[in-house]
């Protein structure tokens, strides 16, 4: 690509410059995400859109779906203490962070923990 530019002497004459600009051609960097940087990156872009849904989804499930579930089978398979101190601590740590009013990034992960937490609690009352 050339410009030409006049520059002005004291004469008053017009002296056209041709100023040369080099063209560079790039290769796209690919970049490789990890599907943890990925998610997280998802969860990000949620709280731009749905973070109010996300509080009410996260809070619900957890109190109305899986605490209760976890709850019954623990208490029909022995009530084991620490057990339920499990189950709990699942919902309290999802609760308390809905409630913190924090971003996506970190209540969808937690939410996902505290589904975990309760799923192994439920297998290991069945020991």
């Amino acid at each position: 690509m050339a410009y030409v530019t006049a520059n002005q002497p004291k004469n008053n004459l017009y002296v056209p410059v041709i100023t040369l600009k080099p063209v560079v051609f790039a290769k796209p960097v690919l970049s490789v995400k990890f599907p943890l940087q990925r998610f997280i990156l998802w969860c990000t872009h949620e709280e731009e859109k749905h973070h109010v849904g996300w509080v009410g989804f996260s809070i619900t499930v957890m109190t109305a779906v899986f605490f209760p579930l976890t709850m019954s089978v623990i208490l029909l398979n022995g009530a084991a203490f620490g057990l339920i101190i499990m189950a709990m601590a699942a919902l309290t740590g999802v609760v308390i962070m809905n409630l913190a009013a924090l971003p996506t990034k970190y209540t969808i992960p937690a939410l996902f923990i505290g589904i975990f937490i309760n799923l192994t609690a439920i297998c290991i009352s069945f020991i």
